[in-house]
């Protein structure tokens, strides 16, 4: 069984990360297409045994039965091994890490996902994007979603629009990009962190930022209902906002209000929104948090069908894990952030403030997502990146405990956690055991569900292992040892069916004509590494990367410095083109 490229007759030696010629032979091939050419759909995928040619472009040439390899053509041996499109994140946060190497060979965000097989990435997740930008810089709006989408320097925000954020990313990504554009970055830049519904001129102001983000290429717009400002929006805004989207055929993607104790009235929420804007609904990272709402899944699971019964576009992903990762700034209840990171830092110095922030952790999970409750507590949570050194990686429980406070529900033990959000402004990210394999594998066994990483990128933090590991579990947890869903299945929701979920089309398919982005690999040895304790352990049995018909990756690293994904000039399966922003 081969691994890696192999001198055939008349066929040279492939050059790790070097674009050539190639015939990638032997292998049993998902196409991600069917009769004619169309996208497959659910349960219509099949493996093939095929070859697949690879031309000096980087694009596929030639998908067929015993094809030989030509002068100078170079072989990668695919016999035993499992060939497919290059997988899709349908929720990535590498947002600001994809434009950033810091001396690696691959940007920050981008290295963790070549390995496991990962080739494109959806940006703009829970309604933070990193465009548009307002006249006044990217300061603020940099300091806003470092909890989600981390920190890079302010001189890298080199542009303002969509359009030159685009840009930006194809210049450097080194997988394929696209990007949402974000509520929260939207409703900041035309109204601030205000808690009330616009007027109808920042309405209308909001609705047109929406429209030109998504003329200059966005696939759509996303909301985070938990976080802060789109937090404050009704349904009278998401329906406004959705019908620009849904004009412009784009996709809307949702962090639903409650995915604890009001899970069922949050997705009723965003059905409606989407049954009366006419949108595509997607459903971010699909699940029910905390032990006492995990028997609820089988009710959003009839929201949902019957939505797709009445005839109005469905989509989701889930994430292959039982705990999440957000900011830390979901430990506090909405209104303390109104106003902006300097109002919420001056009431974290007020110990009355505290007082109420602990009174409503420890008894209200209805007026908004308590994730300390349905975390079980300082227990169910993590520290996964913050500025003080030696807290990645410990508990909260155990950081409340180092600071000599015995009693986890006192008053000193929240006053240790809100000191440490205070002291980092606000910039601390967390891990939340909450959910339950059980729903896991209900959620991704659904026809219309994909995968999303949702993976912060913590470089020099304690990330959550799904930033490595996200791809590989499925494949290993979810199709080989629980039979949540059969291989096809699951290749065709990580990679023609993302793609489509996304309105992103060219992507997740092998054709001719289509960039070569591939994955190799072992289907009986597949699995993740990466553990809670030991999170940046690339996968098993991932066998070869290309992206661009160059090999990136094989064995779990990177070959070599890997050149930007979009390097060649013009690539009519990127949203906008190259285009977008000049």
């Amino acid at each position: 069984m081969g691994s890696g490229p192999r001198g055939e007759e008349g066929a040279g030696r492939a050059v790790l990360g070097d674009r050539q010629p190639l015939l990638v032979r032997g292998g049993l091939v998902f196409s991600g297409l069917g009769p004619g050419g169309r996208p497959v759909g659910p349960g219509e995928g099949r493996l093939e045994r095929l070859d697949v040619r690879i031309g000096p472009a980087g694009t596929v040439t030639e998908l067929g039965p015993s094809l030989r390899p030509g002068e100078g053509e170079a072989v990668l041996d695919a016999g035993g091994l499992v060939v497919a499109p290059g997988f899709v994140d349908l929720h990535s946060h590498s947002d600001l890490y994809a434009l950033w190497r810091r001396g690696g060979p691959a940007p920050l965000g981008d290295e963790p996902k070549l390995v496991q097989g990962c080739t494109a990435q959806v940006f703009g997740q829970d309604g933070i994007s990193a465009a548009p930008v307002g006249e006044a810089g990217p300061a603020e709006l940099a300091e806003a979603i470092a909890g989600l989408d981390g920190r890079i320097p302010l001189e890298r925000w080199r542009w303002r629009s969509v359009g030159e954020y685009l840009a930006a990313l194809r210049r450097e990504a080194t997988t394929r990009v696209a990007v949402l554009v974000g509520h929260s970055t939207v409703r900041r830049l035309v109204m601030g962190t205000a808690n009330r519904p616009p007027s109808p001129e920042e309405l209308a102001t909001m609705q047109a930022v929406v429209d030109r983000a998504m003329a200059e290429g966005a696939l759509g717009l996303s909301t985070g209902l938990v976080y802060v400002p789109a937090a404050y929006a009704g349904v009278e805004e998401l329906v406004a906002l959705c019908e620009v989207v849904a004009r412009r055929g784009g996709r809307f993607f949702v962090h639903v209000r409650s995915e604890s104790d009001r899970v069922v009235e949050a997705t009723e929420e965003v059905v409606e929104v989407a049954r009366r804007s006419g949108v595509h609904l997607h459903y971010s990272h699909i699940k029910t948090a905390g032990r006492r709402n995990w028997p609820l899944a089988p009710r959003l699971l009839e929201i949902l069908e019957a939505h797709r019964a009445a005839g109005f576009p469905l989509s989701a992903d889930v994430h292959p894990y039982t705990a999440g990762s957000t900011t830390a700034t979901v430990l506090l209840p909405p209104w303390v952030l109104e106003g902006g990171v300097e109002a919420a830092l001056a009431r974290l110095g007020d110990p009355a403030v505290r007082a109420r922030i602990r009174e409503q952790l420890l008894g209200d999970t209805t007026s908004w997502d308590n994730w300390w409750a349905f975390s079980g507590g300082w227990e169910g949570l993590v520290v996964a990146d913050a500025p003080r050194p030696g807290l990645a990686g410990r508990s909260f429980a155990e950081v409340v405990a180092a600071a000599g406070v015995g009693d986890p529900h006192s008053q000193a033990a929240f006053d240790v956690v809100l000191d440490l959000l205070r002291e980092a402004r606000l910039a601390v990210s967390l891990v939340s055991f909450n959910n339950v394999e059980e729903n896991v594998a209900r959620f991704l066994a659904q026809p219309f569900t994909g995968v999303g990483s949702d993976a912060l990128v913590n470089p020099d933090g304690h990330p959550h292992p799904r930033l490595y590991g996200t791809f590989p579990r499925v494949l290993g947890r979810f199709v080989r040892e629980l039979g949540a869903l059969d291989l096809v299945e699951a290749l065709r929701s990580m990679t023609v069916g993302a793609a489509e979920a996304a309105g992103w089309s060219g992507r997740g398919i092998l054709a001719p004509g289509v960039p070569a982005d591939l994955v190799v690999f072992d289907p009986e040895r597949v699995a993740d590494r990466a553990t809670y304790e030991e999170p940046r352990l690339p996968p098993l049995g991932i066998q070869a990367v290309l992206v661009g018909g160059r090999q990136v990756a094989a064995a779990g690293r990177l070959t070599g410095p890997v050149p930007p994904a979009e390097d060649e000039p013009g690539d009519p399966a990127v949203p906008g083109g190259r285009e977008a922003g000049r």
